[in-house]
């Protein structure tokens, strides 16, 4: 018996000490160990760096046959501490290139030869050959002159490819000349401390990797079409029709919605300059660069404040076809997104000058952009146009690995729009439509624990479950238990230290550690590394109680209703921690006899991801 008692004790010892550790990887360590990142305080070390390039851009596309030429001149920073002899730049329109087997299979007839290099030279020295190596969507350059830490490399580019009509995942040819043009340049991918280049190909599930850098881009378009892109227009007098001009102008500095083109504009036509146009946009500190175009598009716009404390601005507006009907009210949707994630929550000011909603069959982010198709009712528009906004601070605020760590950005996206809802659609169970959508997969051998690398998941509903609605469960139910305050407070404590930096799970986890000043140790490894849910089981009616377990192992909390045999029923709330210490036979009291019960529930209303409620109820 005393062999025991010592064996349970020594086990208890062991359970509380892994309690307070998470698995951390061997790059993670290795990284702390250089003094990159400070492990346990979440935040970056004294040798922290970060790399950025400049591009400068001219691109030419043809609307009505999708043909896209470009040049571009780069100034890569290597701010680390280590020799580069090879650089990696991304082209991501292979991804419809033929014999790629990717996650979307692209149709014969809408395949391509994917993106032709013209020319490419480092510093001077052109490389071609086996030294300029195209391998599924990543260009390889071995370098004849190695660029040394702390220095600059100059890149010059020249390039094209065809954007087929009907190849739109994400963006692409919508047919008619409209286009959303991402992913269309030759781009550095991000060299960082984790893992040295970003090898990952775009197969089109998962998303993207990306530095914070400067663009001056121009683009070169046939008179008609009007260019909305990151950014801010520099020259609006010299590609529109003075009206316009004005009319735009005039938004910039409004506060309500003013209309620039409306359809009686689209008729008459002569909304731009009749000649060729160059549409020039800048933008700083982006980790991207996007652009769109129509010749029949209507287009609103406004200016929000976003930081009451300076009271600084920044353009919104909404580009969209005329039969949209829920397009009318995007570019409000689109600023009160702006205000409220401003100055309530997550309360971190918008940070860019810019925000632009394009209109076409698609659901997707961009720095100071969105590609958003059009939808009903009008909680979906609402909920698709925050969400896509929502990424500004996710990934692009923050510079998420989203290859890597999908749920460190979609999961946040996911989440904010939640508290949002009640001014549009108040009727709208959001928060309930998450249980269910991740009820469809819980506890199957499908799901995978939200750790799991996103660019191994290639089975969309795995995907969506590992990256969106577990990881919102994960941070509804946290907040649940730290308070609203103290929650958004230790939220704004993370992105206060990361921003503009590329934080890693790890640096997550103890950055929420820190900021709220609570080891939740037990809750991310519970969460996030387990293969773990929820099945919460009334196991016995005691004389004085309650034996409940489960067997799914999901930390969540729980609410008992006992219904007595005279009077009304009564709540018992228990929250996350109920679960730390053991998930078999826990004990609850009740303040009622056995003899005086006429039930007792486990009732979650919809609230909680329990996978089976008929062994959630019991009887004397």
């Amino acid at each position: 018996m005393k062999n025991w008692i010592v064996f349970l004790l020594l086990a208890a010892s062991f359970s509380a000490f892994a309690q307070k550790r998470i698995p951390q990887s061997v790059n993670f360590r290795k990284s702390v160990e250089n003094k990159v990142r400070k492990g346990k305080k979440g935040v970056p070390g004294k040798n922290y760096w970060v790399n950025k390039a400049s591009y400068k851009m001219d691109v030419s596309l043809a609307p009505l046959t999708g043909q896209v030429d470009g040049t571009e001149d780069i100034t890569y920073y290597n701010n680390s501490p280590d020799t580069l002899k090879d650089m990696v730049l991304a082209l991501y329109q292979n991804f419809y290139k033929k014999g790629l087997c990717a996650d979307y299979n692209t149709a014969p007839e809408k395949q391509t030869d994917g993106v032709k290099i013209k020319s490419i030279s480092v510093n001077g020295m052109v490389l071609n050959g086996e030294k300029a190596k195209q391998v599924r969507t990543n260009l390889y350059l071995t370098l004849d002159q190695p660029v040394l830490p702390h220095s600059t490399a100059k890149l010059h580019v020249e390039w094209s490819y065809l954007a087929r009509e009907g190849n739109t995942v994400r963006t692409g040819n919508y047919g008619e000349g409209r286009h959303f043009v991402a992913y269309f340049y030759p781009k550095i991918a991000v060299y960082d401390d984790m893992d040295g280049w970003d090898k990952a190909d775009y197969l089109g599930i998962t998303e993207f990797y990306s530095d914070f850098n400067d663009y001056d881009v121009r683009i070169h378009v046939p008179k008609d079409f009007v260019v909305w892109a990151t950014g801010m227009l520099q020259n609006p007098n010299e590609v529109l029709q003075p009206k316009y001009a004005q009319r735009l102008a005039k938004a910039k500095k409004s506060n309500t919605v003013v209309s620039i083109i409306d359809s009686f504009d689209v008729q008459a036509g002569n909304i731009t300059k009749q000649s060729n146009l160059t549409y020039h946009y800048t933008a700083t500190h982006a980790p991207d660069f996007a652009f769109a175009t129509d010749k029949d598009h209507l287009w609103d716009g406004w200016s929000v404040t976003v930081d009451p404390k300076t009271g600084r601005k920044s353009f919104v507006d909404a580009s969209y076809e005329k039969e949209s009907a829920d397009y009318y009210g995007v570019a409000k949707i689109a600023g009160e997104a702006l205000i409220n994630y401003s100055t309530d929550f997550p309360g971190v000011p918008y940070p860019f000058p810019a925000m632009t909603i394009f209109n076409a069959p698609s659901g997707m982010e961009f720095p100071m952009m969105c590609n958003d198709g059009s939808t009903q009712p009008l909680s979906s528009t609402m909920g698709l146009t925050y969400h896509e906004i929502a990424h500004t601070y996710f990934p692009f605020y923050m510079g998420i690995n989203e290859r890597k760590y999908a749920w460190m950005d979609e999961g946040w996206a996911t989440f904010f729009p939640k508290k949002y809802f009640k001014d549009y659609a108040p009727d709208f169970d959001f928060h309930g439509s998450r249980v269910q959508r991740y009820l469809q997969i819980a506890g199957t051998e499908a799901e995978v624990p939200i750790i799991t690398l996103s660019k191994d998941q290639h089975n969309r509903l795995i995907y969506r479950n590992s990256s969106y609605n577990k990881p919102y469960l994960a941070y509804y139910f946290i907040q649940q238990y730290l308070g609203e305050p103290l929650f958004k407070s230790t939220l704004q404590g993370y992105m206060h230290d990361w921003n503009g930096k590329h934080p890693t799970p790890y640096d997550f986890f103890n950055s929420f550690n820190t900021h709220s000043g609570k080891n939740l140790n037990w809750y991310w490894k519970n969460w996030f590394f387990d293969k773990n849910y929820a099945d919460i089981k009334i196991a016995k009616l005691a004389d004085q109680g309650i034996y409940l377990t489960n067997s799914g192992g999901l930390f969540v909390p729980i609410k008992i209703v006992v219904t007595p045999l005279k009077g009304k029923p009564i709540t018992i709330k228990k929250e996350l921690d109920f679960w730390k210490n053991g998930l078999h036979k826990r004990f609850i009291m009740l303040p009622l006899q056995k003899n005086e019960i006429k039930s007792v529930e486990v009732n979650n209303w919809g609230r909680i991801p329990d996978t089976n409620l008929k062994d959630n109820f019991i009887e004397p």
